[in-house]
């Protein structure tokens, strides 16, 4: 049974690849071509995460009828969270809405690692690995638009900093409950969390892509090559 510091170890890094691209976007002049092509080089990398490593797991130990609703269940879950955001971020722009949805996407993060690390902690970890890859274009797209706000420095590197907290309670909160539960429970929650993480990378990823600039068949090749990339990573972990 893993230990709750590989979960907390395994938790930081969704969080480290938020504040990875947040410190490039301090550093690099801003470009919105390369903000475009990252963010689907990032959809692309989610994309293949549930795909490659969250549901042929899941179905090989539930049926398809409970993946499917722990699908919806985390596709809704996504959409009331989004509600939520909308609605405390109101008349507060755009910046502090980007962070609060950074943050609500970085708690499914954690969610996603406890129960892949409830399952086993070879999944945690290729799982965390996913997410540290996928996250780093998200967190140039966030600082990049605090720094497009004049939000001081030091704010930006407090905000960063706090992306690290979602993700670690999430994880720590989904492996505690899941870990002496039922096969049938640790799937099913893997399943639901995946649902909201693939829902968010369609609505939040691919549509911040588009509104930095528009879509040519270089950001087609950068979805082609995060889905690639990830799953040769995936390949070699798992060898």
């Amino acid at each position: 049974m893993p230990e709750q510091s590989t979960v907390l170890l395994l938790a930081l890094l969704p969080g480290a690849g938020v504040a990875a691209g947040g410190l490039v976007a301090e550093l690099a002049p801003d470009s919105k071509k390369w903000l475009n092509w990252s963010l689907h080089a990032a959809a692309g990398i989610v994309i293949a995460i549930a795909a490659i490593e969250v549901f042929p797991e899941a179905l090989d130990s539930v049926s398809r009828w409970t993946v499917g609703i722990a699908f919806a269940i985390g596709g809704l879950g996504y959409l009331g969270a989004g509600m939520l955001v909308e609605k405390c971020a109101e008349g507060s722009g755009r910046m502090w809405m980007i962070f609060l949805a950074v943050a609500t996407d970085l708690f499914g993060d954690g969610l996603l690692i406890g129960a892949g690390t409830a399952v086993s902690a070879d999944l945690g970890i290729t799982l965390a690995i996913g997410q540290i890859m996928a996250n780093i274009p998200e967190g140039f797209a966030s600082l990049s638009t605090f720094r497009a706000n004049d939000t001081p420095r030091p704010t930006r590197l407090w905000l960063t900093a706090a992306f690290l907290v979602p993700a670690i309670a999430a994880a720590v909160l989904g492996f505690l409950v899941l870990r002496t539960r039922p096969e049938a429970w640790q799937y099913s929650a893997l399943t639901a969390a995946a649902g909201l993480y693939t829902v968010a990378a369609f609505e939040d990823i691919i549509h911040e892509a588009h509104a930095t600039t528009s879509d040519n068949r270089r950001s087609t090749l950068a979805l082609i090559a995060g889905f690639t990339l990830f799953v040769f990573t995936s390949a070699l972990l798992g060898d």
